[in-house]
């Protein structure tokens, strides 16, 4: 039986975990951490397909002037790092004219389309279907203008197929009567699902996965060295706590995954979009609560009902990934939040700050990482890396296994950066 190594437990390493497992393959997951608390915790818990509208397409270099001087709580730069990272950032800017971007859209849709019944797949195995709602996900328009500017958003989802609905005023208050009535109006994506806390249903994956057969290791990997034998190869895997021998690693480390890859191979383009979110207790005696996640388009705020409160999540802040928690855009969006829904206390301790990985394209790489034997590679999500981790589970575990991919693997295969 062959021996994989997968690094990091997140949505999308465990998600490779089980599928290979599936397959009857020995597998290590590989966590530096007790539990889930990075990039698969700190998230909306939406699966949708609007999502395949990249940030990085033909209206980016346009829209430029409004996130320049860091006024708008959507993006906040800092650019001390962009200087650093130049080249990753020209190069995030360069997928963004339509010939580019809309590529790379249709190439994430055919990932983000699949990902829904993947997850009800793990759902139903791990006894979890009740953290699922299939009440879509609403798009809120303050005013006219912004509502009026999403023609773009608009001919995309329809090109793609993706169902949504344009509400009034009135026909937003009557789906969601918990927002205050602000709105001018909204757009309902259909295509779309949600979860109640998907940190726990990350744990519930994990305990699926040690349940079937896996094993669970708490170590932080620090290199990776493939061995050649006469008749036989290996990589082996060192940890701080111990080493690891495996036919197979998958690095599924999300924004930590360049600093493992770099011991065996160069690095991808890789940036990060830092996020923050914070928790309000759900008020018993307010007369309606949100029964789905809200995006206020203008104020650049998540709001979505969770198991443990409302959460609200604020925009992108492209910033090192070590540097130190700066939460100026969630302080910016509690006011708007306020106005919005009726929130009780702030929850204490609740604040979260963590990094997505966004490589130059915005697509993730999945397969072989080119110059190794052994090395495969499964990050750089970006922002769907919860909602599309089984689906990219599946797609890894079936090049491993010299399948048939079930969708077209050849726009993420990492040696598209090696030209």
């Amino acid at each position: 039986m062959k021996k994989v190594c997968v690094i990091g437990s997140g949505m999308v390493g465990v998600s490779c975990a089980l599928n290979l497992l599936e397959k009857q393959y020995q597998v290590t997951l590989l966590e530096r951490h007790e539990t889930t608390i990075e990039t698969s915790y700190g998230n909306a818990g939406v699966i949708t397909r609007s999502s395949a509208l990249l940030l990085n397409n033909k209206t980016l270099i346009p829209n430029l002037k409004h996130y320049l001087f860091n006024q708008h709580p959507a993006v906040r730069l800092s650019y001390p790092y962009i200087l650093k990272n130049l080249k990753w950032a020209l190069g995030f800017l360069k997928q963004s004219p339509a010939c580019f971007s809309e590529k790379n859209i249709k190439s994430l849709d055919s990932l983000i389309k699949v990902s829904l019944d993947e997850h009800l797949k793990w759902m139903q195995k791990s006894n979890q279907t009740d953290r699922l709602r299939d009440t879509g996900w609403l798009k809120l328009y303050r005013s006219k203008a912004s509502m009026q500017s999403n023609g773009y958003e608009k001919a995309i989802y329809d090109e793609l197929g993706i169902a949504y609905r344009e509400l009034d005023s009135q026909a937003l208050q009557d789906l969601e009567p918990a927002l205050a009535p602000i709105y001018t109006g909204a757009l309902l994506i259909q295509d779309a699902a949600s979860v109640n806390n998907p940190g726990a249903l990350v744990e519930g994956y994990k305990k699926l996965f040690i349940e079937s057969g896996g094993q669970l290791v708490q170590d932080d990997v620090q290199q990776l060295i493939e061995l050649q034998g006469d008749s036989t190869s290996s990589v082996l895997v060192k940890g701080k706590q111990a080493d690891y021998s495996a036919d197979y690693v998958v690095i599924a480390a999300g924004p930590w995954s360049n600093d493992i890859l770099q011991s065996i191979a160069r690095p991808l383009p890789m940036g990060f979009e830092r996020g923050y979110h914070e928790h309000y207790e759900i008020p018993v005696d307010a007369p309606h609560h949100l029964t789905r996640p809200v995006y206020d388009v203008e104020e650049a705020f998540v709001m979505t009902p969770t198991s443990l409160g409302y959460r609200l999540t604020s925009g992108s802040e492209i910033k090192d990934k070590a540097a130190p928690a700066s939460p100026v855009q969630l302080q910016a969006i509690r006011h708007a939040a306020n106005q919005a829904v009726s929130l009780g206390p702030l929850k204490p301790q609740s604040d979260w700050q963590g990094s997505r990985p966004t490589l130059v394209d915005s697509l993730p790489a999945i397969g072989k990482c080119p110059g190794t034997s052994h090395i495969w590679l499964a990050f750089g999500h970006q922002h769907v890396g919860f909602s599309t981790g089984p689906a990219t589970g599946r797609l890894l575990a079936e090049l491993i296994h010299n399948e048939t991919p079930y969708i077209d693997a050849t726009p993420f295969n990492p040696a598209r950066f090696t030209s």
